[in-house]
Formats: structure tokens, sequence, C-alpha cells
């Protein structure tokens, strides 16, 4: 993150809170059952209540659900930290999105590199655990009028891109131990723009309850499958 740098040639800086996240993300694998389903990515995943959403896939004896989303991670931070955040896991399914950061002023990124990083992050996971499942989901509409390239300078995002990633990540990425699920559509309005009422106030990027709700419709369904199919 550029955070105040005056001069920065596109170098990711990892920041304190970063880090504070990766070692609470560690210290609580020694408490986390092997079989379970991690959830990996940036902050709109640390930010997922995946307990609560997911309460009913975890009762009575179900996987165990953790959450190992890291806030202002770009799809090559998570490269980094796959091993201490996913593989120790030991999960039986991964649900997986990135690719946000990557559009920010810092990275200045390509929606072609961020899904090259997505499937570098599917590879590393399955090259590991061969009975492991994959659901990578869709990166999420912005507010362009916020957190967009027209209203921040440096800011490369747009919800084109955004949906460039996805897109990619779906051809690159071929294993029958991959699913994806497109969520994108749950926040839009009738017209095809994202929904207010859905995001935080003032924030174009990071979505409420109500939004996480509807975004956990869309994943809940493709996730039992993947964790039928892994049976």
């Amino acid at each position: 993150m550029r955070e105040d740098m005056i001069y920065n040639p596109h170098l990711y800086q990892i920041r304190p809170f970063q880090l504070e996240r990766m070692l609470a993300i560690a210290h609580a694998r020694k408490d986390a059952r092997a079989g379970g389903v991690v959830f990996y990515g940036d902050s709109l995943t640390e930010f997922y209540p995946v307990a609560r959403c997911f309460a009913a896939l975890a009762a009575n004896g179900g996987p165990g659900v953790y959450n190992a989303g890291i806030g202002g991670a770009t799809t090559e931070e998570l490269l980094w930290y796959v091993d201490e955040a996913v593989i120790k896991y030991r999960p039986r399914a991964v649900v997986l999105m990135a690719g946000t950061n990557d559009l920010g002023r810092t990275m200045q990124g390509t929606a072609e590199a961020a899904a090259e990083n997505l499937c570098r992050l599917v590879d590393v996971i399955v090259g590991n655990l061969p009975a492991c499942r994959v659901l990578v989901w869709s990166p999420l509409p912005c507010r362009e009028e916020i957190d967009g390239a027209a209203a921040k300078p440096g800011v490369v995002r747009t919800n084109a891109l955004l949906r460039e990633i996805f897109a990619r990540a779906q051809e690159e990425i071929v294993d029958g131990r991959v699913a994806f699920a497109d969520a994108y559509p749950a926040l839009l309005d009738t017209a095809g723009s994202p929904l207010a009422s859905l995001y935080r106030p003032g924030d174009g990027l990071h979505i409420n309850d109500a939004g996480y709700d509807r975004v956990t419709a869309v994943l809940e369904p493709k996730l039992r499958a993947l964790l039928a199919a892994a049976d």
C-alpha cells in the first residue's frame, strides 16, 4: 500500500495491520480442524461474516468455517502467504476471491496479471492438497464514483476490469476440482449499477451485511455442491 510515499514505482508495501492480521490467521490455525472450509482473499473476505452466513454449513458436525482474508491484499501478496493461510489449515474446500486491490493506485495492475495470479493460487492449493476443492468467486462491483478510476487519481479500477479478471480466470483455470460463482450481478439494481444500499456509508468497495447476505445466496449452493463432490 502506498500511503504517503512520494515515490513508489508500483512496489507493494506491507503495513503493520496486515502483519497483525497474518499472525492472527496463523495463530487461529492452532484451534482449527482439518477438513474445514477456508475463505481466502482481501478485505472483502476479511469483513465477510462467514460464521454467521455459513452457520448452517458448519452445524451438526459440519466442516469448520475459517476466515483468512487479509485487508489490502493483492493477488501477489496472497501467493506469499498461501501456505500459512490456506495449506496448513488442511481444508476440504477453499473459497477464493481477489483482484480488486491489484487495480488500486499502488500496483496499477492489469486484469490479465490478476487472473494469472489467481490461476497460480489455485495451482499451489490443489498441488499441495489434491483432494481439496476450490470455489473462485467474482470480484464485486465497485461504486466507481467513489472508488473507481474516475474518482481517484492513480487508481485504474473499473467495473469492466473487475469483470475481466473473473472472465479470464474462468478461461484459464481448467480443473475439475474448481468451480466458479458469479456474485457480481447480485449487487446490481435493475439498471445494472451497484446498489448503494448494499455498501458501507461513503464506501465504494466494501459491502454491508445485506450485501453479504446476497453474496452468500450465490456462494452457498455452489459450495455445498463442491463439498458433496469431495465426499
